[in-house]
């Protein structure tokens, strides 16, 4: 009779354990995001006027909504978050015009490499939020993206007196 070899399996590991794992791991992320906001960024320098680009506003959309969560998590109310907060929003109203604006290219790179940043330096909380932002992408692709799928400014407005959170 053979001997039959017997394999451990490991425990799955969780997302944040991922997150957390070696540093091999950590420069290929790294080199993958680097070179997906290269072609990210090229694509909005070159994408034309006008344009559905449902593909772009969905990277977009991912990314961004991503870094305004994490911004809003770890700095909220700060200049940073408004500005990913307010690109966000106009991402999904291109996507709700059918239409890339290119007057908006230099914005949404500067925003897109904020929240590339930050998703870096707290990549244990944007693997959290990955959900969330994977549901907005997949609808901002689909065209069914709503301005109310964001919350609006009105978070940034502080609570008039006499009410509670």
């Amino acid at each position: 009779m053979k001997h039959q070899k017997t394999r451990h399996h490991r425990p799955m590991r969780s997302r944040a354990e991922l997150a957390r794992s070696g540093p091999v791991a950590t420069a290929v992320a790294l080199q993958r995001m680097s070179s997906h906001m290269t072609t990210v960024s090229i694509d909005i320098y070159l994408t034309q006027n006008d344009e559905p680009a449902r593909d772009l506003l969905s990277h977009l959309g991912w990314l961004i909504a991503l870094g305004a969560e994490i911004s809003a998590t770890v700095k909220p109310g700060m200049p940073e978050a408004k500005r990913l907060h307010a690109a966000l929003r106009t991402v999904i109203q291109m996507s709700i015009d059918n239409a890339w604006q290119s007057s908006q290219a230099g914005t949404l790179d500067v925003a897109a490499n904020e929240a590339k940043a930050l998703l870096i330096a707290h990549a244990s909380l944007g693997l959290e939020l990955i959900a969330s932002a994977d549901w907005l992408a997949s609808r901002i692709r689909d065209g069914q993206a709503r301005l109310s799928d964001v919350a609006g400014a009105e978070i940034y407005s502080p609570q008039p007196s006499g009410t509670h959170a």
